[in-house]
């Protein structure tokens, strides 16, 4: 008896998903990064003589996030070929452990602005990281 192949599927909605997620948590950080506010923020800071680092870092994973949400939508339905479809796995879920280590072990901000928000962002970046490994491309048959 042949076999049917599904064309919707469990990895292909998380895969969908996370990088809707992703692409659109990107965006909403270029968005408000360039906002009126926070470039009031950052030149109150900078008069101050703050230190700017960490405006580049959130530009550079805002535009990571963007390209690995893209990569996850486009990734299932075919259009990359496999070959870099797993190099971009690697390199994303690579980068996504590193963010999560960065983010809420080396900052210094630990259990910040409270213990239960804090929690709360380490569950969902966990939860990302744990569907980008259910997400390992498998060897074509």
């Amino acid at each position: 008896m042949a076999s049917r192949k599904r064309v919707f599927t469990a990895s292909l909605l998380l895969s969908l998903a996370v990088g809707l997620y992703l692409l659109l948590s990107g965006l909403q950080t270029l968005i408000d990064f360039d906002s009126a506010t926070a470039k009031l923020a950052r030149a109150f800071s900078s008069l101050l003589g703050a230190d700017q680092s960490a405006d580049q870092i959130a530009v550079a994973i805002a535009v990571f996030k963007i390209l690995a949400g893209t990569v996850l939508i486009v990734g299932p339905l075919g259009i990359l070929p496999f070959a870099l479809r797993t190099l971009a796995f690697w390199i994303i879920g690579t980068l996504w452990l590193l963010i999560l280590v960065w983010n809420f072990a080396l900052t210094g901000h630990y259990l910040q602005p409270t213990v239960m928000t804090w929690l709360q962002d380490l569950a969902l970046n966990l939860a990302i990281l744990a569907a980008l490994w259910s997400l390992k491309p498998e060897q074509p048959h």
